[in-house]
This record gives structure tokens, sequence and C-alpha cells, in this order.
């Protein structure tokens, strides 16, 4: 990777932070932004306080397809796109070599802006293909998203915001003009964290048990979805039948203490028939409560015959 000019880099609150200046600045009022067909709620949040129109792109298993991808931009007169090439939130897709080269060929010839937010950027290293970041294949479009939260701790609310030359006046002037500051206590905290390598212990620490968490998910659910990252993910996709809105399972789960996100709240629009939960794996005191959790999810699941039939743990 190249190294970036630090004054085209911007340390903000966090990655929501960076992706709210972004759609601020970079877009105008009535904009279309292309994005997969199930993408991250927030941005769906932000996107409709700004009044900017988001494109849902059909995905395959590769992650965005591209001949929808090429329709799209033949057909909406396409400002931006957002893309999460990691790990997705909430599909947990994975863009391959190939599949990041292509998006950046048909965003580099329709002029699109890009957003990539890189929020579990250390899965980079995890991932056999090395995939290069969408910043590095088309620099001069592509602005580059990364926080601590996830790598960290979720309560520092330090970003980092990487941008081309060209849209660093714009940018610049929309930070400057809707923060007053980034926290100095935050930014030396991540900075000293980095700089001692503190991060990387965490990171390594985070991740011993995310496999954990993930062997203990199989168990209970080894029909889900996998791919290269799976191991170290901290949430997986549990694929849904006989589901028309995931809503109503969301609270149904709700009434029995189960937290988990359908996949209706990641919708750009009701187009499509895959409905799935997106199932934490970080976000419980202990691998024993995490436990509890997915035998009641999983119970709950098939005596309401919203799974496939799965075999009894032994």
């Amino acid at each position: 990777m190249r190294l970036t000019p630090t004054q085209h880099i911007l340390i903000t609150a966090g990655g929501e932070k960076s992706l709210t200046l972004l759609l601020m600045t970079l877009f105008s009022s009535g904009d279309k932004i292309a994005v997969d067909e199930f993408t991250y709620a927030n941005l769906i949040a932000t996107a409709q306080l700004n009044n900017l129109h988001l494109v849902a792109i059909k995905n395959d298993q590769g992650g965005m397809n591209i001949e929808a991808l090429k329709h799209a931009c033949q057909n909406n007169n396409l400002a931006g796109l957002y893309i999460m090439p990691e790990y997705s939130n909430p599909t947990g897709a994975v863009l391959s070599v190939a599949r990041r080269k292509e998006i950046a060929t048909i965003a580099q010839e329709y002029g699109l802006k890009i957003i990539e937010d890189d929020y579990l950027s250390f899965l980079s290293k995890l991932n056999p293909e090395r995939p290069p970041k969408i910043m590095e294949l088309l620099p001069d479009q592509t602005c580059y998203v990364c926080s601590m939260s996830k790598v960290l701790a979720s309560g520092l609310r330090v970003g980092y915001l990487v941008f081309p030359a060209q849209l660093a006046q714009q940018i610049k002037n929309g930070f400057f003009n809707t923060t007053v500051k980034t926290s100095t206590l935050n930014t030396a905290i991540a900075s000293m964290a980095i700089k001692e390598h503190v991060v990387q212990q965490i990171i390594q620490n985070k991740v011993t048990l995310a496999k954990q968490a993930n062997i203990l998910f199989e168990q209970y659910f080894p029909t889900a979805p996998t791919n290269q990252l799976t191991d170290y993910a901290f949430f997986r996709r549990l694929p849904l039948k006989n589901v028309q809105n995931t809503a109503k399972v969301e609270q149904a789960l709700a009434n029995i203490n189960i937290r988990c996100f359908g996949s209706d709240r990641f919708q750009i629009n009701a187009s499509s028939n895959d409905h799935f939960l997106r199932v934490s794996l970080s976000a419980n005191k202990s691998l024993d409560e995490l436990e509890t959790g997915l035998k009641k999810l999983r119970k709950f699941l098939q005596k309401s015959n919203l799974i496939g039939r799965l075999q009894e743990i032994t």
C-alpha cells in the first residue's frame, strides 16, 4: 500500500462521523448512491436525513453483482458508491480481488465517488487472498473510512478518513464547519495504543475469542453460510424460511430476551425474498452467555419452522 500524505487524512470522532461528513460534503440533495441490496442500517438513516437516494444493487455469492451495478450506472445517473469490501454488514460478504477490480473499473468509467467503509480493517491481514483496498485500486475517487471502535473499544470514538487531493478542500471545509474538535484525549489514547503495540494485542485477543464464538455458533447452526473470514467474524448471517417480515421475528425474539437484527432493517426496498437474521457473537459477557442465547435461538427458530431441520447436538 502506498503511503498517504498526512494532509489527506482527517482524524474524526469515529467511523459514523466520517460517513456523515462524506454524505454531507460529497453529495447534493437528490443525488443517487449505489449500495448493496442489504447495507449498513445507520447509513440508510443518514442518507434519508440528507435527502440522498440509495440505489440497491443485487448481490450474488461474490457480493455486489457487476452486471447489476453496470445497469444501475446506465439507468440511474449515479453520483457515488458505498461499499464494505472486507466483511459487509449485515451479510458478511467478502469481495474477491477480481470483484474489487471489476467494481473499481466501473466506478472509474462512470466517475463515481466511492466511500470505502473498512470498519473491520484488521480482518484484511487474516484473509488468505490478501485483497487490495478499493482505495488502492482507485485512489483518486475513493474516500477510505476506518475507526478504532471495533478494533480497540466501542466507546473510543476515533476514526480515520483518507481522501483524494481533488476532494480535499470540500471535505476539510465540511469537517471544520460541522466539528468543533475531535476529542484530544480519545485521539491520544488511540495513538498511544497503536505506538505501544497495545492494539495488536487487543486484536489478537478479539480474534481468539471470535474463533471460539464461531465454533460455538456452528455447533448450533452448522448450515449457516461461511466464507474465508467467518472464523473471525463478530456476527453471522442466519437465513430464514417461511418469513415475510423479519421485524415480527425480531419482536418475537425480544419477547424471550433475545436480541437479533432482521434483514428488513438493512434493506433499501422490499423486493428481495432473501430473509435472514444478523446474529451478533460479540455482544455477550461470556461464551457461556452466548451459548445460552444460541440454545434459545435455535429452539425458537425450529419450533417456529423458520430454519431447516438440524441434527441434534450431542
